[in-house]
Parts: C-alpha cells; structure tokens; sequence
C-alpha cells in the first residue's frame, strides 16, 4: 500500500509539475480531485487504518511542493507538518460526509486558512 501511495503522490508532482501549476489553490484542485475521482482508495486506507502513513506521505509531499514553489518561505519542518495536518484532516472530514462540500469551498477554506 505504501509503494502505490508514493506512486500517486509522484503523479500529483508530476501532473503539478507538467501543467506548470504554480498556485496553491491549483496544487489543491489536483490533489482533492484525485480522491474524489477515486472515492474507495481514501474510504479503504482509512478502514485498514492507514491514516498515519497516509499522513507522512502526504506531509513529504506538501514539504516537496513547497520547496519547489514557494522556496522564499523556509518553513520548519514541524511548520510544514501543522499545515499538512489540518489538509489532512479536512480531507479525511470530505471523505467521511461523501464529498457534499464542493471542492472549490474546500479549496478556498484551506486557502484561507493556511499560513503561508
């Protein structure tokens, strides 16, 4: 399970990378949308009880992302990993009530509320 998620994760940066998607909120779109596209991938890790796996993949990759992107920030690594939590965990909210938030409300919340 470990190997496909980092699988997934290389596409998003890819994908990210490949579109030149420079924005966050764009970052984001590509991100959520690839669980709400594939709704029994997020529903299965969090049944087997792969949230903290899940979680460190995702925090390396927002830590990646924000390198790349963003390399005038210099955010600590437990800075990164507070940002990454509160994503995570809205995503894990997005998934438990099926998706009814739109994602451009969810993506505009986050946006709103991260620090970067």
């Amino acid at each position: 399970m470990k190997k496909f998620l980092a699988n997934q994760y290389q596409k998003f940066t890819d994908d990210i990378t490949e579109h030149k998607l420079k924005s966050l909120s764009e970052q984001l779109v590509v991100y959520l949308t690839f669980f709400q596209k594939n709704p029994e991938i997020m529903k299965t890790l969090l049944e087997a009880g792969f949230e903290d796996g899940l979680l460190n993949l995702q925090t390396r990759y927002l830590k990646k992302l924000l390198k790349v992107y963003y390399p005038d920030l210099h955010l600590t690594d437990y800075a990164i990993a507070y940002q990454s939590g509160g994503i995570y965990m809205l995503l894990v909210w997005w998934v438990k009530q099926d998706y009814r938030t739109s994602l451009a409300e969810l993506v505009d919340y986050i946006e709103k509320h991260i620090m970067l």
